[in-house]
């Protein structure tokens, strides 16, 4: 018995570690099988998910396209209701001026300017109406029907189409202002390098294109612009721009090219058949860091001009100039110079107009300016200095001194041309 309990003992302990290994091996089977499987259920859930992902995809894609396509339709009406208004525009400009010259110290209701303008497909119309004052200066009428020493102010008095009121009324300052078309033009843009200009509008160069009274820094206007290119032009202007592309900016060649009535006569109406006829050439410099701004120009003018305002006798008129603009951080500068023959007299003036922006809202001006014509019997050089001050982009408050010095030439024969005087100018615009 004893020998036969041993026999199963032993048979037993040989038999458990077989039994044992067995069913780890299945165990191990089973798990192997199990992970199979929850890998085949990863799977199919992935490509559900993927599936469904896919799904919701389409209808994110569908509702985008509607919403889409509402957005368009609003914008489409938005830009039918606004093409379809006349935009509407303009600025009020206040002044006031003391100096020790002949003229009495007054305030200004200078300039009530209303600009309207209207965008049809490639097609432009711009109008500018400007109602002013009479200038603080009526210049004093010379036998030959020129004006004496003093300059009429801001945007060249009380228009900035030449026609003064002063030699209109033959000298009478009892006049309560002035209505003038400053711009009435009809556009056409083809492309950036062709556009047709047809009507009147400002000459080209950079102060008339610029004389806002909320743009320009100063009240005073410089002392040369209406003795030199003419203010206006009424005929047909071509201009565009080609530029390519360098660094973070451009470089731009702008071209103007126009046929116009002679200086001096009346928009509608000319005293001969040749017409006057003028150029621009603009260079845009590339701008970028601390440079914003780097622009020179070339122009030229060939055209006619009457003896005296309404005169029906007119002589050749030729003026050349150059100008540049220059804007590095805060430090801004502008500068214009030109030279015409007229009845064999020689003219030239000038200005170069240094500025800093002190803050964001503080600019202060200095300006060199000359002027030397035969042709009006007048030379002088003027100093001026000022703040200009703008609480928001809109509204300009300024604020200058001058010093004004007579220049001994030989042509000179008024009194009131050969005195020097000091003065000082404010104003108050608002653009809306």
């Amino acid at each position: 018995m004893n020998r036969t309990f041993l026999v199963f003992l032993l048979l037993g302990a040989v038999s458990l570690p077989t039994s044992v290994q067995a069913q780890q091996a299945d165990l191990d089977e089973l798990k192997d099988q199990l992970a199979l499987q929850q890998e085949a259920i990863d799977r199919l859930n992935a490509q559900i998910a993927e599936l469904e992902q896919k799904q919701a995809d389409l209808v994110t894609q569908e509702d985008l396209e509607d919403e889409s396509a509402a957005q368009q339709d609003e914008v489409n009406a938005l830009r039918e209701n606004v093409f379809s208004r006349v935009n509407i525009n303009g600025y009020v400009n206040s002044r006031f001026f003391a100096d020790q010259s002949e003229q009495p110290t007054s305030f200004q209701q200078h300039h009530l300017g209303l600009l309207f303008s209207k965008q049809l497909g490639r097609f432009r119309v711009f109008t500018e109406v400007e109602l002013a004052n009479v200038p603080h200066h009526p210049e004093l009428v010379s036998p030959e029907g020129e004006s004496g020493h003093a300059e009429g102010g801001e945007e060249g008095g009380a228009s900035e189409g030449g026609e003064e009121p002063h030699a209109e009324a033959g000298g009478d300052i009892s006049r309560e202002g002035s209505v003038a078309v400053e711009n009435a033009w009809i556009e056409y843009n083809h492309a950036r390098y062709l556009n047709v200009r047809v009507g009147k509008q400002l000459s080209p160069q950079y102060w008339w294109q610029n004389h806002y009274p909320n743009l320009i820094l100063s009240t005073e206007i410089p002392i040369f612009l209406r003795e030199l290119f003419p203010p206006e032009l009424t005929g047909v202007l071509v201009h565009g721009i080609v530029a390519r592309p360098a660094g973070e900016s451009e470089l731009g060649l702008g071209y103007k090219l126009y046929v116009a009535n002679n200086q001096g006569e009346a928009s509608q109406t000319d005293l001969q058949d040749q017409k006057a006829w003028g150029g621009r050439l603009e260079l845009h410099l590339p701008a970028s860091g601390r440079l914003r701004v780097f622009n020179v120009a070339g122009d030229i003018y060939r055209g006619a001009a009457a003896l005296v305002e309404g005169s029906t006798e007119i002589f050749d008129n030729d003026v050349w100039g150059f100008e540049s603009q220059l804007q590095v951080d805060r430090f801004l500068l502008n500068a214009e110079y030109a030279r015409g023959h007229w009845l064999g007299l020689s003219r030239f003036g000038y200005y170069v107009q240094p500025a800093v922006r002190l803050q964001d809202q503080w600019v202060a001006f200095y300006r060199l300016e000359g002027l030397e014509s035969q042709r009006v019997q007048r030379a002088e050089r003027r100093h001026l200095a000022g703040v200009n001050f703008r609480p928001v982009p809109e509204i300009a408050l300024k604020f200058e001194f001058y010093r004004s010095f007579a220049l001994e030439r030989d042509f000179i024969r008024s009194h009131e041309g050969r005195e020097s005087f000091n003065g000082v100018a404010t104003a108050a615009a608002f653009f809306f």
